[in-house]
């Protein structure tokens, strides 16, 4: 009874922060002398009117249901983020740890354990293994059968570096990647893992297997022709997981940097190194990427990255700096361009080149030359290496005492990616809202190809991983599943999260597009494709920069830099950063890039801008001016509206969304961003505008600056930035249905 004991003191906990209350409201009594009766017996009222019950399960009875965690209240009250307050209404005042929820998962399926033959013959004639996925409780609306709240799976997960360890918000049953009292400050971003007993089905949409099924099309078979394990059985350790057997338990995590060793891998010995330097660190290391927790109040199976003073570091090798000989080449802005082959990556497509290294050791700064970019391309000097914390591995499970009947177990994929500068918005909630609810003549001219998460990607995990197991065959491992139900719960509300966790799955990743935020892909000719974190910038900030400036190809909840740098005819603004996000008001550009400022040169209105050659945000991230204290604030609905407010001022400034994409791209990058701000509609400035163009401004509002761009001119004293003749310039106000213009010395009026 060594889980009931510890469930009892979780209740003994919290009783007094408001759970009593609550739960009793449901009939549940947790200070009950006889809890196990008390948590089995059918209750007899669960009352989902009450707020964050309202998508319990129907079928849901009972405290805790055996082997069903979504129909266990007690389990659905402790890990659903939106159980936040008492029934009248009072915040909680505790929550539960994430060991405590461990421990509350493990009695919901020890509390009547199946022998290990009943499992066998759940799985009927499906494949039957030690499966480790990561997983977490989450609302309705985020599960993959969208009937009810439930525990969702993916053998894939996704954690986080940065600058201090990981702090857990119990209201938010997540962890928060900002710094309360640091602005510079990036908390590392865990990712849990658990072992399961799980059964290797065919993908099934009526049965949501997996989240956002794949039909066939020319580029694949579709879900339907491919095979997802899908967890049975939670595995722990003790005598309580399977009858008649004691298990121990243990999971075993490693993790691997090679993107210097890839760097020289593709550009061969020219570049000063090879064989067998190349296969040691720095080139090649698993020290200090992540590993598996021994913080008591994090619990088995969490996967933390270790905090670093910066996020990026000067490589060192044999005691001395680390350098390499820049080849010529055709850079990308001022970064090195190692070329892919198509999709694939066999190493870092953008490396930072810009610390020149001299004979005796001297650093120069290259962004200091006026042409920084055509240094870099003519290449011949050496430069300095730099290395994140960033990686791929796996996360495996050993259970000796199922070995022999249970030979095959598969591990998870683990990501420890790049900071999420919006951790508050959600990748596949984009996608779907991009799909399925922004205007048809907005949609196709928003983003080059549509954005996609990272679990609808099928692809093996890095088959270059020796030692993980991972097979050429196994495309499915970033998909999201649940345990199967049969019958299939009722729906309830669909509910969404309140709140502004962080999600460790790879439906709040970002897919691998050209290349990706969080991985990229590799393969070669008659082999197999898989993912693989190498194919990313060295250091990541370096790739972090262009994708930022090259939105309207970047269709992933990232930072949108296109409106800081100066103009460029592919690359409109399309997801804008505010005023203060961007530093043209206030000190805390996300980027530590602060961005344009109009000025008055010679009688002329320029735009004073920052070169994009020039910018570089590997130092920055030396310097730890890199934040996310404000982006990290945007929630979904305010990422959304922002996009759909940029492509509705668009349309008001004459662009025809009809055309083709790259016509549509080149009229709306004519009109360069100067300022974008929200704006409250009983602002004197929206009131005024509104009475004048008679109409009533609501909510959410955006205040928007743009203008027509005349010639580029070199800035007269700062190599680093650049002037844009200011010919046309046209203020509008945004609101879901009006746009309003003004030009001086006009009035507002409306666009339709």
């Amino acid at each position: 009874m060594a889980l009931l004991d510890d469930v009892r003191a979780l209740c003994d906990r919290l009783a007094p922060h408001g759970w009593a209350d609550l739960l009793v409201a449901h009939g549940l009594d947790i200070g009950a002398a006889d809890l196990a009766a008390e948590l089995a017996r059918p209750l007899p009222g669960v009352d989902r009117e009450v707020p964050g019950f309202e998508d319990f399960a129907a079928e849901g009875r009972r405290g805790v249901e055996p082997r069903s965690p979504a129909r266990s209240l007690l389990l659905h009250a402790l890990a659903s983020p939106n159980v936040t307050r008492r029934p009248d209404g009072r915040e909680l005042t505790g929550f539960a740890t994430p060991a405590e929820l461990s421990v509350v998962e493990d009695h919901v399926f020890g509390v009547r354990p199946p022998s290990l033959a009943e499992l066998l013959v759940a799985a009927g004639t499906g494949n039957l293994a030690i499966v480790v996925f990561a997983t977490e409780y989450r609302p309705s609306a985020q599960t993959p059968h969208q009937r009810h709240a439930d525990l969702v799976f993916a053998r894939t997960g996704v954690s986080r570096v940065g600058t201090a360890p990981p702090r857990w918000d119990g209201r938010l049953r997540g962890f928060l990647p900002t710094v309360a009292d640091d602005p510079h400050g990036v908390r590392v971003l865990p990712a849990r893992y658990a072992p399961y007993l799980a059964v290797l089905v065919p993908g099934d949409q009526a049965g949501a297997v997996p989240m956002r099924f794949r039909p066939a099309d020319g580029s694949g078979p579709g879900d339907a022709g491919r095979r997802f394990w899908v967890p049975l059985h939670k595995l722990f350790p003790g005598a309580e997981c399977i009858r008649g057997r004691t298990l121990s338990v243990r999971l075993t995590v490693t993790h691997t940097n090679e993107k210097l060793r890839r760097i020289h891998l593709a550009l061969g010995p020219d570049a000063s190194w090879g064989r067998p330097d190349v296969d040691r660190p720095p080139f090649r290391f698993s020290d200090g990427i992540a590993e598996l927790s021994e913080d008591p109040g994090l619990g088995p199976g969490t996967v933390v990255p270790v905090p670093h003073a910066r996020l990026v570091e000067p490589a060192e090798y044999q005691g001395r700096p680390l350098t390499f000989r820049v080849p010529p080449n055709q850079p990308l802005s001022s970064s090195l361009n190692i070329p892919a082959e198509g999709l694939w990556r066999h190493g870092p497509e953008y490396v930072h080149v810009r610390s020149a290294v001299a004979d005796d050791g001297t650093e120069t700064d290259l962004n200091t030359r006026p042409d920084v970019a055509g240094v870099v391309a003519a290449g011949g000097y050496r430069a300095r290496h730099h290395v994140d914390f960033t990686g791929d591995g796996w996360v495996a499970a050993v259970v000796p005492e199922l070995a022999p009947e249970l030979p095959r177990s598969r591990s998870a994929y683990s990501l420890v990616a790049a900071p999420d500068f919006f951790p508050s918005t959600d990748q596949r909630e984009l996608t779907e809202w991009a799909a399925t609810r922004v205007p048809s003549r907005l949609r196709t001219t928003i983003w080059r190809v549509p954005p996609d998460p990272l679990s609808d990607e099928r692809f093996p995990a890095n088959l270059t991983l020796s030692g993980s197991g991972f097979r050429p065959d196994d495309d499915t491992v970033t998909a999201i599943v649940c345990r199967p139900q049969s019958p299939p719960g009722e729906r309830t509300r669909l509910e969404t999260s309140h709140t502004e966790r962080h999600s460790h799955l790879p439906d709040d990743a970002a897919g691998v597009f050209a290349p990706g935020w969080d991985v990229s892909v590799d393969g070669r000719v008659g082999g197999p494709v898989h993912l693989a974190a190498y194919g990313l910038g060295s250091p990541f900030p370096e790739d972090s920069k262009l994708c930022a400036a090259l939105s309207a190809f970047w269709p992933a909840v990232a930072p949108d830099a296109a409106r800081t740098f100066q103009p460029m005819p592919d690359w409109p603004t399309v997801a804008p950063l505010t005023d203060e996000e961007i530093g043209v008001v206030g000190d805390l550009p996300w980027d530590g890039v602060p961005g344009p400022r109009p000025a008055r040169v010679d009688g002329a209105d320029v735009v004073d801008y920052p070169s994009l050659d020039h910018a570089d945000y590997v130092a920055t991230s030396l310097r730890g001016a890199m934040t996310l204290a404000l982006t990290g604030a945007v929630r979904e609905d305010e990422y959304r509206s922002r996009v759909l407010a940029m492509a509705r001022a668009y349309e008001a400034l004459g662009v025809d969304t009809t055309q083709d994409f790259r016509t549509v791209v080149r009229e709306k990058a004519r009109w360069s961003v100067l300022s974008f701000r929200a704006l409250d509609p009983a602002d004197a400035e929206a009131v005024s505008a509104g009475t004048a163009a008679g109409v009533r401004l609501t909510g959410p509002l955006y205040r928007v600056v743009v203008f027509l761009r005349g010639a580029v001119r070199p800035h007269p004293t700062a190599v680093d930035r650049v002037h844009v003749e200011v010919r046309r310039r046209v203020d509008l106000l945004v609101d879901p249905v009006v746009v309003l213009t003004r030009e001086e010395p006009g009035g507002w009026a409306s666009s339709g």
